[in-house]
């Protein structure tokens, strides 16, 4: 393909998730170191299940059981990003821009989802978006009017943004025991939207708009949620 397409495919893929860390994050340094550790909690997860793919060669190619090590292993260090954001709280509500705000934490849950989901979009797809300036096009199995390339970039899309709503759930279901149920949606949600990715690549016909439409709907009951325990703090 062209330029036109790698750059069509990024800001595709990249430019929602840019446009919320030029708004709300570059400006304020402290949202970016966090925004970078915890990227670099979700870099550790995948690198244990790639060694745990890795090794376990029985298990190589079986893509369902894969996904699930892969997804818990994310879902445990999003926990122990959590466990060591709440021991630092106080100096990081204390060196923010607003110490008094009561949407401090949810602020640091946002950020730090978006790091979480920037990072995971950026290591899942960099490879395909590469392929895409070269010659040639590689069209996607379920959907052969669209490549593969352009599946990917929405699918990576909305991955970034599940990921940032999830981190704020998570975030609110770990403070609050009688509010577990939002931890329960978000390894349910995760494992969803990761099996759902299947079918792109599937025999069955319009696999791609399934997936799309699984990720889309359960996009918007994470925010929808996001947005009502935002509400709540408010209240």
């Amino acid at each position: 393909m062209t330029i036109l397409t790698f750059l069509g495919c990024a800001l595709t893929a990249f430019g929602p998730s840019l446009a919320l860390f030029f708004l709300t994050v570059a400006k304020d340094a402290q949202l970016v170191i966090l925004m970078i550790s915890s990227a670099f909690f979700w870099l550790i997860s995948i690198l244990l299940a790639s060694s745990i793919w890795f090794i376990s060669k029985s298990d190589a190619t079986e893509n369902p059981i894969t996904i699930l090590y892969s997804v818990l292993l994310q879902e445990l260090f999003r926990w122990f990003f959590y466990k060591i954001i709440s021991r630092a709280e106080n100096g990081l509500i204390l060196a923010s821009a607003n110490p008094t705000s009561p949407y401090n934490v949810s602020t640091f849950a946002f950020v730090s989802g978006l790091g979480f989901g920037f990072v995971n979009g950026l290591i899942m797809y960099i490879n395909p978006l590469i392929i895409s300036i070269g010659p040639g096009v590689i069209m996607c199995k379920s959907c052969p009017a669209l490549t593969l390339f352009f599946v990917g970039a929405i699918t990576t899309c909305l991955s970034i943004l599940l990921h940032t709503t999830w981190m704020i759930l998570a975030f609110e279901g770990y403070r609050n025991p009688k509010r577990n149920f939002y931890i329960i949606w978000v390894l349910l949600s995760h494992l969803g939207s990761s099996y759902a990715t299947m079918f792109s690549q599937s025999d069955i016909k319009f696999g791609c708009v399934i997936g799309f439409s699984i990720n889309i709907v359960l996009l918007i009951i994470s925010i929808v949620a996001s947005v009502k325990t935002l509400k709540k703090i408010h209240k």
